[in-house]
């Protein structure tokens, strides 16, 4: 169990139960705050091979997610990347070198979007903010 996750069943898995968003949030500011996010939540039984895939990516943070979603729900974990380095210099150039092949892919490539207008720095106008919206809005 402590050997490496092939990249590939990483993506596969990804494709099932990753999700990439994008959050934009106004926090008494004239310019909204938008962030990245990659986050993996899966039950109870299944927090090891979260482990690994954090390994494997050599970024994120496991967290024991406690709050219930509906009735007979179990606690799950979830591997959670915010950090913009991380996402940008890990999470981004694993999935372009092991693609995703489901509809995830183009939550991706939107997501992808985003973090090249962040990298420009756009995301800090109202127009980037805009901009990302619109981008959003097709997710």
């Amino acid at each position: 169990m402590n050997s490496m996750l092939d990249p590939n069943y990483i993506a596969g898995f990804v494709d099932g139960e990753g999700c990439f968003s994008v959050t934009v949030t106004k926090r008494n500011k004239r310019i909204p705050e938008v962030r990245l996010l990659f986050e993996i939540e899966l039950e109870d039984s299944d927090e090891k091979i979260l482990h690994r895939i954090a390994k494997r990516l050599d970024c994120g943070r496991i967290y024991r997610v406690t709050y219930r979603k509906y009735p007979h729900w179990s606690s799950h974990f979830k591997l959670k990347v915010g950090n913009f380095k991380d996402i940008d210099e890990k999470v981004i150039p694993f999935f372009k070198r092991h693609p995703l092949q489901a509809k995830k892919k183009f939550q991706f490539e939107r997501f992808c979007r985003v973090a090249d207008l962040i990298r420009e720095k756009r995301h800090l106008t109202v127009e980037g903010v805009e901009e990302i919206l619109r981008i959003r809005k097709f997710t």
